[in-house]
């Protein structure tokens, strides 16, 4: 009896000073998180292009997300012991899983999700612009699970490329006119292995200009426009290569260890290039910004960062902003297009605005109002949702009239 009682004992003990112990790890991890942050917490240089400092909440979800003390060394750690063990698929407290395809490409698990529903709202755009004479056309960017390519670990029920694919089938039963980049490029025989960055979930540089080629012959087709397709070629464009400096945004959650590393690849114009792009927020009739094409829609923090983990991606633009306006001078035209979009249109819009006189850039992920409303009172040329549809966890980029 004696003997039971004091093995309680030493168990309630040990459960004690356990819980203390993590207790203590928790304090002192938060404490030196705070002190590790606190320039970015409590004096936040204002943000280079709008002026105001980020919100407080946005300060705090980075200082505890990949700010967190000691975050880096636990991540090399855990990348050794992973590849040590031969895995594959890792878990994520904020995403689920992640998973490492025969080819070394790192992708976010994708869940069966049903299209239907976001296809009738795209239909509803269509049909409500349609009445006002607004053409709409549907422009969906590729999955990163290529057919005949991304071969997954065994037990993996992946859903990207059957999202997208249904997606597809919908609205063209719905008779709205889909542009479908993946189609594209397997016609085209574009290698897989370029499309994608290994360890980042966006399309290549490449590749959205390989979009941007398709596209411009394909809306003089489809619109009867005289869209200078010359503006596509290769001669008129130059590149910076910069070999193994992007770790991506799968890649961040896993560690360069583990993920290894990107080459980027930036582009931009040989000609000459005039825009004047305004950000709504601060004024619709003031420029925010003037200049040439790198001037107004590049950013040298992203292009040129020592820091293989800043979003080497967004070095167009940088943000998935509510709504740019940006004008192009020295177009030969006057045709103004929306695009309501998610991130895979950054570097695809800023190649298309070398071709058009203005373009409206929307995510409805930060944009204010009714986009619907918006667009029957601008009255563009043409509207463009271009999205992803390799999942459909974001509905809210649906809700054009909310």
């Amino acid at each position: 009896m004696k003997h039971t009682e004091f093995s309680r004992m030493l168990s309630r003990l040990a459960s004690t000073l356990t819980a203390a112990a993590v207790l203590c790890i928790m304090v002192f991890v938060g404490a030196a998180t705070v002190q590790q942050n606190r320039t970015a917490l409590f004096s936040p240089e204002p943000n280079a292009d709008t002026g105001e400092p980020p919100s407080f909440k946005s300060r705090l979800t980075s200082a505890y997300d990949t700010g967190i003390y000691g975050f880096s060394r636990f991540l090399s750690f855990y990348g050794r012991t992973q590849k040590l063990f031969g895995a594959t698929v890792y878990e994520d407290a904020g995403v689920g899983y992640l998973i490492c395809d025969s080819e070394n490409n790192f992708h976010y698990n994708t869940l069966p999700g049903d299209a239907q529903p976001y296809a009738d709202a795209v239909a509803g755009l269509r049909d409500t612009l349609a009445a006002a004479d607004i053409p709409m056309l549907y422009f969906q960017s590729p999955s990163k699970e290529i057919d005949g390519y991304t071969d997954y670990p065994p037990g993996i029920d992946y859903a990207s490329a059957d999202n997208a694919r249904a997606m597809r089938e919908a609205l063209r039963e719905h008779g709205v006119e889909v542009l479908s980049f993946a189609e594209e490029f397997a016609a085209r025989d574009i290698a897989p292995e370029t499309q994608f960055y290994r360890t980042d979930h966006h399309w290549t540089t490449q590749t959205a200009f390989a979009a941007f080629r398709i596209a411009l012959p394909y809306l003089n087709d489809r619109l009867g426009w005289s869209l200078d397709t010359a503006l596509s070629e290769d001669a008129n464009w130059q590149s910076l290569y910069q070999p193994q400096s992007f770790l991506g945004s799968i890649g961040r959650r896993v560690g360069e260890e583990l993920a290894g590393l990107d080459d980027y690849t930036y582009l931009e114009p040989r000609f000459d290039t005039a825009y004047r792009v305004y950000y709504p927020p601060t004024s619709t009739e003031v420029p925010y910004w003037t200049g040439t094409f790198h001037e107004t829609m590049v950013r040298d923090s992203l292009l040129y960062a020592e820091d293989v983990s800043a979003n080497r991606y967004a070095s167009y633009f940088q943000y998935d902003y509510g709504e740019l306006i940006i004008e192009n001078t020295l177009a030969d035209n006057d045709l103004h297009i929306a695009i309501i979009k998610d991130s895979f249109a950054l570097p695809f819009t800023a190649f298309l605005s070398t071709a058009v006189w203005k373009i409206d850039m929307i995510d409805l992920r930060e944009f204010e109002g009714s986009v619907t409303a918006h667009l029957l009172e601008t009255k563009p040329d043409l509207v463009i949702v271009m999205y992803s549809n390799s999942s459909f966890k974001e509905p809210a980029i649906y809700e054009f009239n909310h």
